[in-house]
């Protein structure tokens, strides 16, 4: 007989809770779950996982989540502009530069994505 595996406990965070709440708005405003999943381009079983508050989502993921609805990450999480800039304010960042600077290294990145895919590698 195979050992029985105990369920883990899961880890609630206030952050995947928040994001888990959001998703689950935004799936109502954009048309259901299977158009709303197909809409960020995750996985089934990642999508209802972050969905369900259980996940630990990468900030990589949730940047893309945030990206595919075209939205800042603190849009995505409830916040709005004013409230990101006052808090990067209060550290001395300016949230336009920031913006900015990601921006032009994002282009970079994509750049030089295509410039590898178009490569060919010899045999």
């Amino acid at each position: 007989m195979s050992p029985v595996r105990k369920p883990q406990a899961i880890d609630h965070s206030v952050l995947s809770e928040m994001l888990a709440a959001r998703l689950q708005q935004l799936e109502i405003e954009n048309g259901g779950t299977e158009r709303f999943q197909r809409k960020l381009g995750l996985a089934r079983g990642t999508y209802y996982t972050i969905v369900r508050g259980r996940g630990n989502p990468t900030f990589r993921t949730i940047e893309r989540i945030a990206s595919s609805l075209n939205m800042s990450v603190f849009e995505l999480l409830g916040f709005n502009d004013t409230d990101a800039r006052r808090a990067l304010n209060k550290s001395g960042i300016d949230y336009d530069e920031l913006v900015s600077a990601i921006e032009k290294k994002n282009q970079a990145e994509r750049g030089l994505a295509r410039q590898t895919r178009s490569r060919k590698l010899p045999y």
